[in-house]
C-alpha cells in the first residue's frame, strides 16, 4: 500500500521509517500464510491421479514417463522433462494427501500384470508350458525367485527418481527372496488349510475327492492314461471286478483313509471287498481252466479219459506201420497164463468186436513161434482197461492192485518196444492211459515235488500229458478251495519261485503261462486292497471315532463348567486332529471313485482326472511375480 510521503514527513516520520512501513504492508498476512499450509502446492484431479496410480502399478512405475512422451511427442528434452516432472509432482502430492488410496491402487495394478501373464502362459505350447509350470518344488522355487526378482527390479527402476540402477538391484534382491518363498509357504500351509476345510465339510467335496485321487495316483507314478491302460489289461486277462484302488499301494492307503470315515458308502464298500475275497478261490480255478486250455465244466476223471482217447486216436495213425511186424512170441509166454492177462485179453476181444475185428484165441498166441505186434498191443490196451477199473472215478486215485497191474503192464510194453523199433517210436510219441494218469498225479502233488526232477520229466511230456498235469494242478487247487478258511488265496498257488518255474513248464508256451501268471497277480492285488482297507486291525478306525467323540465331550463339558480356556483348547485339538482327515462327503465321493467296477464309469473318472492334470497350477508363479512388483512399490 503506497504512503503520502509529504504528509508523513510533516507528521515527523523520516524516509527510513516510511520505507520500513511500506515493506511491512507488502508482506502476506498471517491468514494468508496459514491458508497456504492447507492448499496443495500442486493442483491435480483426484480421479485422474487414481487412474494414474493403478497404471503406475501395471507399468512397473513408468506410466509418468510414457504419458510425458505421448504428450510431448518426445522421450527427452526440456519439454519432456518438464511434463514428466509435473506428472510426478502431481502423483507425489496425491500420495501425500491420500496415501490409503494411492498405494492400494498401485499394488492392485502390480498384481494385475503377473496374473495376466500367467493366463498367457496357459496358451503356450505344452513343452514350453511344462518348462515354465513344472510340478517339482525346486522348480517352483526357482520360478518364484526369477519372477520375483524380475518384477522387483522393474518396479524399483520405474519408481526410482535417482540412482535407478541401485534401486533396481535392491528391488531384484528383495523381490527374488520374497518370490522364492511363495511356493514353499503355499505348499506347506495350503495343504494343511485345505485338509482342515475338507475334513470339516467346507467347500466342494466332490472336487476335493478328485484332487485327492489325482494326487495319490501321481504318488503311485501313474498318469490317468496309464491307470486306464492298467485297468484295460487286467480286464483283458479276465480278472473280475477290477477297481482303481487295486492299481497301487498309495491308492490302497487312500481307500483306507476314506473307508475309516463314517459315510453312506462304508457298508457297501465292506460288502464288496468281502464278497470279492470269497469269490477269489473259484475265480482262480476258472482262470486256470481258461488260461491252461482245459475244457470248461471239467470233471477230472472224465477229462482224463477224454485225453486218453485223444491220444489213442492220434496213435492209430502211427501204429499201423509197427503192426506190420510179427515178433518173437517166446518172451511173452510167461504172461499168458496169468489171470490179469486173461482178463486183459478178454477186454481186448470186446473192444475189437465193437469195431468188427476178430482176434485169435489166446492159446494160439501161447503156442505160436511169433505173434503180430498188433495182438500184443491189444493186450497192453486191455491191461489199461483193467487199470481203469481200479481207478476212482472222482479222485483219479488207483488202488493197490491197480498199481501192481501198472508195473506188469510197463514191463510187458517195454519188451514189445525192445523187439519193434517202429512200435517204440509210436509209443514214445503218444502216451497211453497210464502215462496220462501219472501226469495227472504229478499235477496233484506239484507243491511237494522235487522241482528239478519234476521239471526234467515235464519237459519230456507231450501236450496231452502236460494238459493232464495242469488238470492235476486244478484238482489240487479245487481241494484247497474246499479246505480254505479265508484270506489271500493266491498264496496257495505259488509258494515259491521254484513252483512258478515248475508250473511254467506245464504250459505249452510262455505266452499262455504269462497270461495265467498275470491273472494270479491281478487277483493278488485285489487281496492286498482288501487287506489294506478291511483286513487290518480295526483299532485305527475305533480310535478315530473315539477321538472325535472324546473331543466333542470335552468341548461340551468345558462349556457347561464355564471353562472358556478349556473349551477353546479342546476345540483347537479337534481342529488339529482333522488336519489330515476326510469329511463324510469326501469319503463317500472317494469310495465311489476308488471302488467303481463299471468300465464306462471308470473311464469317465480318469478322463476327469486327465483334464485336471492338464490344468497347470500357474498361481504360484503369478503370486511370486506380484510380490516382486510389490517390493518396488512399497520401497517407493
Amino acid at each position: 500500500m503506497a504512503v503520502d510521503r509529504e504528509s508523513a514527513k510533516a507528521a515527523g516520520y523520516t524516509d527510513a521509517e516510511i520505507d520500513a512501513y511500506e515493506r511491512q504492508q507488502s508482506m502476506p498476512t498471517t491468514t494468508q500464510q496459514s491458508k497456504s499450509v492447507f492448499e496443495p502446492k500442486v493442483q491435480y484431479s483426484p480421479l485422474a491421479e487414481s487412474a494414474r496410480s493403478f497404471g503406475q502399478g501395471m507399468t512397473f512405475g513408468t506410466l509418468d514417463e510414457l504419458e510425458a512422451a505421448v504428450r510431448t511427442g518426445s522421450i527427452s528434452g526440456a519439454d519432456y522433462e518438464r511434463q514428466r516432472n509435473l506428472l510426478r509432482e502431481q502423483q507425489k502430492q496425491f500420495g501425500e494427501d491420500m496415501p490409503l488410496v494411492k498405494t492400494p491402487l498401485e499394488l492392485a495394478g502390480g498384481f494385475a500384470v503377473p496374473f495376466g501373464a500367467a493366463r498367457q502362459v496357459a496358451k503356450l505350447a505344452p513343452e514350453t508350458q511344462a518348462l515354465i509350470a513344472g510340478e517339482s518344488l525346486l522348480g517352483k522355487v526357482g520360478r518364484g525367485t526369477a519372477a520375483g526378482a524380475a518384477t522387483g527390479a522393474l518396479s524399483s527402476y520405474g519408481y526410482s527418481e535417482k540412482d535407478a540402477g541401485s534401486e533396481a538391484g535392491t528391488g531384484a534382491v528383495f523381490g527374488g527372496l520374497i518370490g522364492g518363498t511363495v511356493p514353499v509357504v503355499v505348499q506347506g500351509a495350503g495343504t494343511v488349510i485345505r485338509n482342515m476345510l475338507n475334513a470339516s465339510g467346507i467347500g466342494d467335496q466332490t472336487t476335493a475327492a478328485s484332487k485327492m485321487l489325482a494326487n495319490y495316483l501321481e504318488k503311485d507314478n501313474l498318469t490317468p492314461q496309464e491307470a486306464q491302460a492298467a485297468l484295460d489289461e487286467l480286464r483283458k486277462l479276465r480278472v473280475p471286478q477290477v477297481v482303481i484302488a487295486d492299481l497301487g499301494k498309495n491308492l490302497q492307503d487312500l481307500a483306507y483313509n476314506a473307508y475309516i470315515v463314517q459315510s453312506k458308502s462304508k457298508g457297501s464298500t465292506q460288502a464288496f471287498l468281502e464278497n470279492r475275497l470269497i469269490d477269489q478261490p473259484n475265480n482262480i480255478v476258472k482262470g486256470l481252466v481258461e488260461k491252461a486250455g482245459l475244457a470248461k465244466n471239467v470233471n477230472g476223471y472224465e477229462y482224463l479219459t477224454a485225453l486218453v482217447e485223444n491220444q489213442s486216436q492220434k496213435a492209430s495213425l502211427a501204429y499201423p506201420n509197427a503192426y506190420t511186424l510179427d515178433i518173437d512170441a517166446r518172451p511173452f509166454r510167461e504172461y499168458i497164463d496169468r489171470k490179469v492177462f486173461v482178463k486183459a485179453y478178454d477186454e481186448a476181444v470186446k473192444s475189437a468186436d465193437t469195431k468188427g475185428i476178430k482176434l485169435p484165441d489166446l492159446n494160439v498166441v501161447k503156442n505160436a513161434q511169433s505173434v503180430p505186434t498188433e495182438i500184443l498191443h491189444k493186450i497192453k490196451i486191455g491191461l489199461d482197461r483193467v487199470i481203469d477199473a481200479e481207478t476212482d472215478a472222482v479222485t483219479g486215485k488207483v488202488s493197490g492192485y491197480g498199481r501192481d497191474v501198472i508195473n506188469v503192464k510197463n514191463e510187458f510194453n517195454d519188451k514189445i518196444k525192445l523187439l519193434n523199433n517202429d512200435y517204440a517210436k509210436a509209443n514214445a510219441e503218444f502216451a497211453d492211459a497210464s502215462r496220462i494218469k501219472s501226469s495227472f498225479e504229478m499235477g496233484q502233488k506239484y507243491q511237494q515235488l522235487n522241482t528239478k526232477e519234476a521239471a526234467a520229466n515235464i519237459k519230456k511230456m507231450n501236450s496231452d500229458e502236460k494238459e493232464a498235469f495242469r488238470l492235476g494242478m486244478m484238482a489240487d487247487i479245487n481241494q484247497r478251495v474246499g479246505d480254505f478258511k479265508g484270506g489271500d488265496f493266491t498264496r496257495q498257488i505259488f509258494k515259491s519261485d521254484n513252483q512258478k518255474m515248475l508250473v511254467r513248464y506245464a504250459f505249452d508256451d510262455q505266452e499262455a503261462y504269462n497270461k495265467f501268471s498275470q491273472f494270479v497277480k491281478g487277483l493278488e492285488k485285489q487281496s492286498k486292497t482288501s487287506k489294506t482297507v478291511i483286513g487290518g486291525s480295526p483299532s485305527g478306525e475305533r480310535l478315530s471315532t473315539q477321538e472325535q467323540a472324546g473331543q466333542i465331550g470335552q468341548i461340551a463339558q468345558s462349556a457347561i463348567s464355564g471353562d472358556i480356556y478349556g473349551m477353546a483348547k479342546a476345540a483347537g485339538a479337534s481342529v488339529l486332529a482333522r488336519t489330515k482327515g476326510i469329511s463324510s462327503e469326501t469319503s463317500q465321493a472317494l469310495q465311489q471313485r476308488l471302488f467303481a467296477t463299471d468300465p464306462i464309469e471308470q473311464r469317465l473318472i480318469l478322463t476327469e482326472l486327465n483334464k485336471r492334470a492338464k490344468r497347470k497350477p500357474l498361481g504360484l508363479l503369478s503370486g511370486a511375480a506380484a510380490l516382486g512388483t510389490a517390493t518396488g512399490i512399497l520401497g517407493d
